[in-house]
């Protein structure tokens, strides 16, 4: 703390090992500590990436945004030895790189006011690429940026009506892909995310290998360059949301009008994933889950959501052992219940809560010989989690 910095300042993409020790006053000292550290992408020139969208004519100004892919497909001639991968997105977004997924980070760029500061993450992705043909691609959504948002039922496009990528990949010291209009688009089986009303997934609509190379299906167009941000990109200093507990169902209540409902004992801020496949199901048909943080009657209490559904609905294909591991990707749910139909013979261990939140370091615990004031306590640190996603 209030220690100098001991060189001349890092340049864009540089890295350095910092050492330090701690003298004391009777001449004691620490062990030295290092760390690595690296600076990402300094000025706005160092920027060559543009932000590529679907073509203007995929959404409907006024309606929900339908999730799109992003991809493209380059070869490299040598070993990655030292690959970072910058990115953002006028959105929400998630990267794979020759079908694997980059990072642990979810809601990225995170939730922001978007006319001022745009925030962008660096990934080291040297393990994910390869020499000879490699394949990156991005999902988008909504999210914040223009999904509905507010009082009253929300209105839509606060920031901006067009969402987009904005990405750039430098390998060992180069930039050797950019989103420009060499990429192609297509939609992908998410139909609708919104953070208000929930995720529609069809999974009949799954691109297979979409991030793989060798991918050759029709249904892929030229993606369209949109208006690049005027809001300074900035490195952000605050920790990613991410996948922070599993909470299992701790009873499978059904309702006094016959309703099946999961209770996970806990309220959160997250989604429902599915550790098994529906065994019941006809192609086509349709598992719907219900959130809410209360029981009414015996029965989901939704009037305190007013006008948010709050529901994720899945499509059955003709193979739903691709839905083991299914969660939503846009959107998320504040929950202690989750009313499901179409899965007649759910059990506890068929469906678990995850809980989400920016990852912040806890410093500090309570406990005490009164229970319920220990429970208070408990209670206050859920709260806090579940209201600091991407804040």
């Amino acid at each position: 703390v209030l220690v100098d910095w001991p060189s001349t300042p890092l340049a864009s993409g540089e890295a350095a090992v910092v050492a330090v020790r701690a003298f004391g006053h009777e001449g004691s000292m620490t062990p030295w500590a290092e760390l690595m550290i690296e600076a990402a992408l300094l000025k706005r020139s160092d920027w060559q990436a543009q932000v590529i969208s679907c073509t203007a004519s995929a959404h409907d100004k006024d309606s929900t945004k339908r999730p799109f892919y992003v991809r493209r497909t380059f070869t490299l001639d040598d070993e990655a030895q030292h690959a970072r991968l910058y990115v953002t997105a006028l959105g929400l977004y998630e990267v794979e790189i020759n079908g694997k997924r980059v990072g642990d980070h979810f809601f990225a760029p995170g939730w922001q006011s978007y006319n001022h500061h745009l925030n962008y993450q660096s990934f080291d992705v040297s393990a994910l690429l390869r020499k000879g043909e490699n394949t990156i691609g991005g999902y988008v959504g909504e999210g914040w940026y223009a999904g509905s948002l507010g009082f009253g039922g929300g209105r839509r496009n606060i920031y901006g009506d067009r969402i987009g990528l904005m990405a750039q990949l430098h390998v060992n010291g180069q930039v050797v892909v950019k989103t420009d209009s060499d990429w192609e688009w297509s939609f992908g089986p998410i139909i609708s995310s919104e953070i208000y009303h929930g995720e529609r997934y069809d999974a009949r609509e799954e691109v297979s290998n979409w991030s793989l190379p060798g991918s050759l299906e029709s249904r892929w167009s030229p993606v369209e360059v949109i208006d690049a941000p005027k809001a300074r990109l900035i490195y952000p200093e605050s920790p990613p949301v991410r996948q922070t507990q599993v909470v299992g169902v701790k009873e499978v209540i059904t309702t006094p009008s016959g309703k099946t409902i999961l209770d996970f004992g806990q309220n959160l801020v997250g989604w429902c994933r599915f550790n098994r496949a529906p065994t019941h199901y006809n192609p086509g048909s349709e598992i719907v889950l219900r959130h809410a943080e209360v029981l009414e009657d015996g029965e989901l209490g939704v009037r305190p959501l007013r006008v948010a559904k709050c529901t994720d609905t899945i499509v059955c294909s003709d193979d739903t052992s691709s839905l083991v591991g299914w969660q939503p990707k846009f959107t998320f749910h504040g929950f202690r219940y989750a009313e499901v139909t179409g899965w007649p013979d759910i059990t506890k261990e068929d469906v678990s809560a995850i809980a989400l939140h920016t990852d912040l370091e806890r410093t500090g615990f309570f406990e005490c010989s009164h229970p319920q004031i220990s429970k208070l306590h408990e209670n206050v640190v859920w709260g806090w989690r579940g209201n600091s996603l991407s804040v």
